[in-house]
């Protein structure tokens, strides 16, 4: 079932790169943002993870940051590298999550963000996240952004239509300040 405002999210249990098991129980209280990434070494998916980083300042407190990827949690580690431990980063090496929400694959989509993407790639590129360290996941994968609040309760979805279309950082820090 895709995930649509209002829904209640209950079950989330990944590993987590710093070898801790997550469970969403563990953000109760807490807004936060869920975002569904492709595979391990995906050059739009590590940018948007250094931007989110980049503007925590900004961010209403308490608020949570939380990614998903399908891949192996060997792979993530050695990907997520460069990120610092502010954010969670999680492994759903068997698409539990994915499948259950439906996480999109799209080949078209793919190249669409190929094409049009070429800016943001090589600004991805030139921060240091390289496509080609350790892939492993949904290389087809599309994103899908979650905004929750305190409860679970899913306020806000987008099922990104390219590979990095997601919800804009601004409506992130707004929601995590009202």
């Amino acid at each position: 079932m895709q995930l649509t405002q209002g829904m209640q999210l209950e079950d989330l249990t990944l590993p987590n790169i710093n070898g801790s098991q997550f469970d969403l129980k563990d953000v109760t209280g807490k807004k936060a943002l869920i975002s569904f990434f492709r595979y391990s070494s995906c050059p739009f998916c590590h940018l948007r993870i250094h931007e989110i980083i980049e503007r925590q300042s900004d961010f209403g407190k308490p608020f949570e940051e939380l990614f998903i990827f399908n891949c192996k949690l060997r792979d993530l580690k050695v990907t997520s590298s460069m990120h610092d431990s502010s954010v969670t980063v999680l492994a759903d090496e068997n698409r539990t999550y994915f499948d259950r929400y439906e996480v999109p694959k799209s080949a078209v989509q793919t190249l669409v963000g190929a094409a049009t993407g070429f800016s943001r790639f090589r600004k991805a590129v030139s921060t240091g996240f390289s496509p080609l360290t350790k892939p492993s996941g949904a290389f087809t994968g599309m994103p899908v952004d979650v905004l929750i609040d305190e409860a679970g309760i899913v306020q806000r979805v987008l099922y990104g239509s390219s590979t990095f279309d997601h919800i804009p950082i601004e409506e992130v820090i707004e929601f995590s300040k009202t």
